[in-house]
């Protein structure tokens, strides 16, 4: 029995550090699950989760998924995060609900939204929660160090210090140029951008940032560049 446990760690922890050639990429193992799914099925503890999978907890539910190199995932209740490995670690997409994350230099975290990414500045460490308010705007918090948001669009970005959070809001593009009502360029969309603005600084706690649903006296953050 005991050469069979090491025998099992041993192959978990070839499929979580070598690279899946022609298989789907390993994320991690889910450690700890309550009313929690993946693919409509139940996710059970020890469970591999994979790249591409989009994890779902129930109004009492959670999920927690460790990461090779000491990084984390949480899935808080009434949530659903899709998760991503690439050649720089592990993407975390919210699609609903609010979730935490913990990156660390040997397992980078990245969290996603439209026209915006999340993580630790410069490959550090940092404990980061994040809170849909709407669709079209999250909330993040920086809990244990500080949070880098970098526009996608034009790779400019904020720094969110340990104890403080973020709104991000999305607004649609002024049009440029005199147009007539009702008409829009052929072949131009209307791009979303990322609207950085800073909430309370030091002290903000997670439970509080994440319960909001707005209002308070927020203060603009200009972007600057990395």
């Amino acid at each position: 029995m005991k050469i069979l446990r090491e025998s099992l760690a041993f192959t978990l922890t070839l499929a979580l550090t070598l690279p899946a050639w022609g298989a789907t990429e390993v994320v991690g193992v889910a450690v700890q699950t309550q009313s929690a799914t993946v693919h409509q099925a139940k996710l059970a503890a020890g469970s591999t989760v994979y790249s591409g999978d989009a994890i779902s907890a129930a109004a009492n539910g959670r999920a927690q998924v460790s990461l090779p190199g000491g990084g984390r995932v949480d899935v808080l209740g009434n949530s659903t995060v899709r998760v991503d490995r690439n050649a720089d670690g592990v993407e975390m997409t919210l699609e609903r609900g609010s979730a935490s994350f913990q990156t660390r230099p040997d397992s980078q975290v990245a969290a996603l939204f439209p026209d915006a990414r999340v993580r630790a500045p410069k490959g550090g460490t940092a404990m980061g929660v994040i809170g849909m308010e709407s669709p079209d705007s999250v909330l993040v918090v920086a809990k244990i160090g500080a949070l880098e948001v970098i526009s996608e669009h034009d790779s400019k970005s904020v720094l969110v210090p340990e104890g403080s959070a973020a709104r991000i809001s999305l607004l649609p593009e002024e049009p440029s140029g005199p147009q007539q009502a009702g008409v829009q360029p052929a072949g131009r969309s209307r791009r979303r951008l990322a609207v950085i603005l800073l909430l309370a600084g030091g002290g903000v706690t997670a439970g509080a940032i994440l319960a909001a649903t707005g209002g308070g006296s927020d203060t603009p953050v200009s972007p600057s560049a990395p």
